[in-house]
């Protein structure tokens, strides 16, 4: 976990750090399609920019959407999974079900497509906060019908019943004795929410939902498929635009990892020190004394 968090907040320090100060302007040209180089590490692109400025520059924009939906995603999930899960029996229905089957069915890339044609017919630029937000409306339901199970298997636990017999009011209940226990589900749901998020502005971005003004890693990629850079081998181009996609996505994944360990103790690994004694050995020739050394195993 420790791997996955110093990936995450080196890719953050990157994105931040580039809206303060670039090795170069992002706008300004050096050289056409120029290779790696002391001056230029990531060459120039296709424009003649500096391919680590325009990395840099991008990135937050990029971490934020991302972060953006991951967050939204895990509190509309979160949410709704412990209403529908407590309430279960009283208001969960056929009402829920079909709410969640309909939100499962809606590809929030496909809805990016929808409002940014909507958006382009009136001549309108679609921002990042509607992306947030049509992606959030897009992809809550998956995470929200895993917590509504899990509450509802601690709604019929011993704890919460004598809470209900004791008085206890509904809304103590659901925020101090079911929502610590699925609180990795919740962070687990704004890994995933995160990673979605930044994936869908990249595909927005490269079938040209969201106007080429914008500045992301999305853009850059749109560019690079615009220009065919792929097929003039500027692969230090393609290298600079998903880096930061790649370094962010292997540090939530190793979060990820993490988080399956916390939440089922049956995947941490222990190491036990088994002692062992020296053992008399009797021979023809008489007693040979084996040493025995101190082996350490592991237990999953």
């Amino acid at each position: 976990m420790a791997a996955g968090v110093i990936l995450v907040l080196l890719d953050l320090a990157i994105g931040i750090l580039g809206r303060f100060w670039t090795p170069y302007p992002p706008g300004a040209s050096y050289g056409i399609s120029l290779p790696p180089s002391p001056a230029h590490i990531l060459g120039t692109d296709e424009f003649g920019h500096d391919v680590l400025s325009e990395m840099m520059y991008d990135t937050l924009p990029t971490l934020a959407v991302g972060f953006g939906v991951g967050i939204s995603i895990a509190l509309i999930s979160t949410v709704i999974g412990l209403i529908t899960g407590y309430y279960g029996r009283k208001i969960s229905g056929v009402l829920v079900d079909v709410i969640t089957t309909t939100a499962l069915t809606i590809p929030g890339v496909v809805l990016l497509v929808v409002i940014g044609a909507y958006f382009r017919t009136a001549s309108q630029g679609i921002g990042y906060f509607i992306i947030v937000f049509a992606l959030a409306i897009t992809g809550w339901a998956f995470g929200a019908k895993q917590i509504r199970s899990q509450v509802l298997g601690l709604a019929d636990r011993e704890f919460i019943l004598a809470s209900k017999m004791v008085g206890e009011r509904s809304y103590r209940i659901i925020f101090t004795q079911l929502l610590p226990p699925i609180l990795p589900l919740m962070i687990a749901q704004f890994l995933f929410g995160t990673l979605y998020g930044i994936l869908s502005l990249v595909t927005a971005e490269y079938w040209g939902v969201l106007a080429a003004t914008t500045s992301n890693l999305g853009t850059m990629i749109a560019f690079i498929a615009a220009n065919a850079a792929y097929l003039s081998n500027q692969w230090w181009w393609i290298l600079g635009a998903i880096l930061p996609i790649i370094v962010l996505g292997a540090g939530l994944g190793c979060l990820n990892l993490g988080l399956d360990e916390f939440i089922d103790p049956r995947l941490r690994v222990v190491k036990v020190q088994v002692p062992l004694k020296d053992v008399a050995v009797p021979l023809d020739e008489g007693e040979v004394v084996v040493k025995a050394e101190r082996v350490r195993t592991k237990r999953a």
